[in-house]
């Protein structure tokens, strides 16, 4: 079921960008359109991937993120989208804002919290489409996580709690055990950046428009 998922998800991803890439936007050669679709397709393509990985193992491998890195940021030239000081700007940022959050959770709470995957993940992104993309990445992927896996682990708590075997102690340990449960970060930061390229400019443009007015 998940491989009949996994084409659906990038046959209809695929559409969406050859729409908004090729067929909409006509800035630009039809040649240079084409390297855009190409190069976003196989970015949405490495994040489908990464997504379904790290929900199952809670890792994403470096196998993936590291050659990622340099073959997008390269990549991205024949797009003549982003610039490539924004880009190198956003590959540097993107790892850099969970490295230095990662190790002052790990400092503070002597246990890992946040894994350097995603950090590598951000800067995969960032070479993709450059530094001002992160907040909406970081903001949107933290909102979407919380509003999809809050409920999930109240719901999970509740069911435990009903058990018939449940015992006070085993209510409190479930509540340590949720508390300290590992939730894979990288699907909603991925579908925050695909979010992004489809209404990530637009949602810019709005929340500045009041400012410069």
């Amino acid at each position: 079921p998940r491989y009949a998922l996994v084409e659906a998800l990038m046959g209809f991803l695929s559409a969406l960008l050859f729409w908004k890439l090729v067929a909409v936007d006509v800035d630009g050669a039809v040649a240079i359109r084409l390297a855009r679709f190409a190069l976003y397709f196989a970015f949405c393509g490495t994040l489908v991937v990464l997504s379904f990985i790290d929900l199952d193992t809670k890792l994403l491998p470096d196998v993936i993120t590291l050659p990622a890195i340099p073959i997008f940021f390269l990549a991205a030239f024949g797009a003549h989208d982003v610039g490539w000081r924004d880009r190198a700007i956003g590959a540097v940022a993107g790892y850099l804002f969970v490295r230095l959050i990662a190790d002052a959770y790990f400092y503070l709470l002597k246990r890992e919290g946040m894994g350097l995957g995603d950090g590598k993940l951000l800067a995969v992104m960032g070479a993709v489409l450059g530094w001002k993309a992160l907040p909406f990445i970081i903001f949107g992927g933290s909102f979407l996580g919380a509003a999809i896996s809050i409920p999930l682990l109240l719901v999970a708590r509740r069911r435990q709690k009903a058990a018939p075997a449940s015992t006070e102690a085993a209510a409190e340990a479930a509540d340590d055990s949720l508390a300290r449960v590992q939730v894979p970060f990288g699907p909603f930061l991925s579908l925050a950046a695909i979010l992004y390229l489809f209404i990530g400019q637009a949602v810019l443009r709005a929340l500045v428009a009041p400012l410069d007015g």
